[in-house]
């Protein structure tokens, strides 16, 4: 079942707001704070219908993105923070499923939805589901390592072809949306949509990021 291929996060006001999401934040600390608003999110659907829209992660997205726009490092920044989120995404489908094939067999088969069902000008998800397919062949190495930084480098290339010139800011904040929200529903799937166990779970992942020097 493809999971909503994103506009804007859904979720309910009364859950804890994401973590300050700051221009100075690195990209993969924000890249969790966006995973873990939405997870919670995700985990606070029930029977009562869908929840009211949170819209904290698309103006703390758009927050960063702007201020990445005018430090002069939109197109990093912003490709590092999809490579985060694609990474999160794969590695809790990977853990979900068990094994490498089953994981594959889900990704072709979410792959053929999401590119049939989203058919409008501009679609986000099929350049996500190529980048989320060059994260799957090594889960492994980060950008800093060789072959972390040759993985990125195929990103890069899907992921900049898809900025347009002109729209930039609005084409990356689609791309990190439409992950965020399938890493986010992915995880909540993985812990059994718990609020607690995602806490607990995002609290542990969040030491872990390398954080930015202090002044």
């Amino acid at each position: 079942m493809v999971r909503r291929p994103a506009r804007a996060v859904r979720g309910r006001h009364a859950l804890p707001r994401p973590h300050t999401a700051e221009p100075q934040l690195t990209p993969g600390a924000f890249a969790l704070s966006l995973i873990r608003t939405t997870a919670l999110d995700e985990a606070a659907r029930g029977a009562d219908g869908p929840p009211l829209a949170n819209w904290e992660p698309h103006r703390t997205l758009t927050q960063a993105l702007e201020g990445w726009r005018k430090d002069g490092t939109l197109r990093e920044s912003s490709l590092l923070l999809v490579e985060w989120l694609a990474s999160e995404l794969c590695a809790y489908a990977a853990t979900r499923f068990g094994d490498r094939a089953r994981t594959e067999r889900w990704l072709r088969d979410f792959g053929d939805q999401v590119c049939r069902v989203q058919q409008h000008a501009h679609p986000a998800g099929p350049t996500a589901v190529a980048i989320m397919s060059a994260v799957a062949e090594d889960l492994d190495p980060r950008p800093q390592d060789t072959a972390g930084t040759e993985r990125l480098v195929r990103i890069g290339a899907l992921y900049l072809r898809y900025l347009r010139d002109g729209h930039q800011v609005k084409d990356a904040r689609e791309m990190a949306l439409t992950l965020t929200l399938w890493a986010g529903s992915e995880l909540a799937a993985l812990m059994l949509h718990d609020p607690e166990r995602i806490t607990s779970y995002m609290d542990t992942r969040d030491r872990t990021v390398p954080q930015p020097p202090s002044s």
